[in-house]
């Protein structure tokens, strides 16, 4: 994964001992956080892009007990609309409007149906 601090001597020693070269840490360096990975394999050496978007990165970028616990709060906070509350909370608060937008229709869906 993409590491500013990947020629610093403890993080040097760790990549050199899974067996990267000076070319494969200056990649580490300047690659993107959260979106480019390096990958190593029997096929060859190669930098790719998961392409993964900041809707995407609310839900798989969880990093840490702390934002765990945050998702947590939330959940027990918002109950059912703990998703568009997380979405908002992420600083998209179009996405969290839309979700919550399907939500409702469903809803709606099921209460008529039942009628």
């Amino acid at each position: 994964m993409p590491n500013a601090e990947s020629k610093n001597p403890g993080s040097r020693a760790f990549y050199e001992r899974v067996g990267l070269n000076e070319r494969e840490l200056e990649i580490l360096q300047v690659s993107v956080p959260k979106q480019h990975y390096y990958v190593v394999s029997k096929l060859g050496r190669r930098l790719v892009d998961l392409g993964v978007g900041k809707v995407a990165l609310a839900w798989v970028g969880v990093n840490g007990r702390e934002e765990r616990q945050i998702v947590e709060n939330v959940m027990e906070q918002f109950g059912d609309d703990w998703r568009a509350e997380w979405l908002r909370l992420r600083g998209l608060q179009r996405w969290a409007d839309y979700f919550r937008s399907l939500h409702g229709t469903q809803e709606e869906k099921y209460v008529c149906g039942s009628l």
